[in-house]
């Protein structure tokens, strides 16, 4: 993998959807059409995968959408977030029998959350499977801990994941020590201590010590789809006698390392994307980055904290 010259090079990797479309442009990036629910666009679909969506729409008794150039709906009959649900989660199941798009292979049988029906007071609109939401560009949420331990010298050690190579996305790339999605029904707090307990086999009275510190927003995409994303950030200081250790065969290994160590991991490009701006995050409010010594580090600091189009969660729920 070729490696970073900056660590703006590292956030614009991944916060890489571009902030002005180009209709000129040739790359479909610039051409996806808005799903839209009610007065909020809550995704974009690309060119690629409106075939697939127009054939689907037409083959269906009920037409379950209303697509046009500019904008795809549902249909006025499909108004609950049960319709809702149920319209998605057919059409996500055909699309996996059919093998359709490649993304669905790695079928998670995870509900995400969609949100944006303001009459309930979550609002959430709808539940999908959450390999599906690439292609759909549904705006998605998730929880990452920075674990760390200081030496006699009072220096940051932070624990890093080493992915493990039988992962279905991105194998044997460096990780936060714990991340995860946030699935319907799971609040940020309940995901957290249940990733610590899943992949690093922290345990509930360390885990429930974490801190909500932050969070970092970004649109990025892959070959599977658009996917913007807002990850809420945890800080959590272990005990020097203790130790992370894998669980649930997401992990391969973990190392204690200080930040020099991460640094250099990250601009050897070594790192899963969005997590290195994790990372980079935690240095820059430990003030292992600076504003003295990073030429760059207000624009990293907008390439971490993108403005999101999308409807988000209310009232604490998830």
């Amino acid at each position: 993998m070729t490696a970073f010259k900056s660590l703006l090079q590292v956030v614009q990797k991944c916060d890489k959807y571009p902030y002005v479309l180009d209709p000129t442009s040739k790359d479909e990036i610039h051409h996806a059409v808005p799903f839209i629910l009610g007065p909020f666009k809550i995704g974009n679909v690309l060119p690629s995968v409106l075939p697939a969506l127009n054939e689907y729409n037409k083959k269906e008794e009920k037409t379950p959408f209303n697509i046009t150039v500019d904008a795809i709906q549902f249909a006025a009959w499909v108004n609950t977030f049960e319709l809702r649900t149920e319209v998605m989660k057919k059409l996500m199941d055909t699309w996996r029998q059919e093998e359709a798009f490649k993304v669905l292979g790695g079928w998670r049988n995870e509900l995400y959350p969609v949100y944006g029906d303001s009459e309930r007071s979550d609002n959430v609109a709808f539940v999908m499977e959450r390999a599906a939401t690439p292609l759909f560009g549904i705006s998605t949420f998730g929880v990452h801990l920075n674990a760390y331990t200081k030496n006699e010298d009072g220096q940051i050690l932070m624990w890093v994941a080493r992915r493990s190579l039988t992962k279905q996305t991105w194998p044997g790339l460096l990780d936060n020590c714990v991340a995860g999605g946030i699935s319907y029904s799971y609040s940020v707090r309940d995901t957290i201590i249940k990733e610590c307990d899943e992949e690093a086999s922290i345990p509930v009275e360390i885990a429930s010590k974490a801190k909500s510190v932050s969070t970092i927003t970004y649109f990025t995409y892959t070959s599977g789809g658009l996917q913007p994303e807002s990850e809420y950030i945890y800080d959590l200081e272990l005990p020097k006698d203790f130790s992370p250790t894998p669980c649930d065969g997401e992990v391969d290994c973990f190392y204690l390392w200080p930040l020099e160590k991460v640094k250099e991991t990250i601009l050897n490009n070594e790192w899963k994307g969005n997590c290195a701006l994790v990372a980079i995050e935690f240095m820059m409010r430990h003030s292992f980055i600076t504003p003295d010594e990073e030429p760059d580090y207000i624009d990293i600091s907008y390439g971490l904290h993108r403005r999101l189009e999308f409807p988000t969660p209310r009232k604490g729920q998830q």
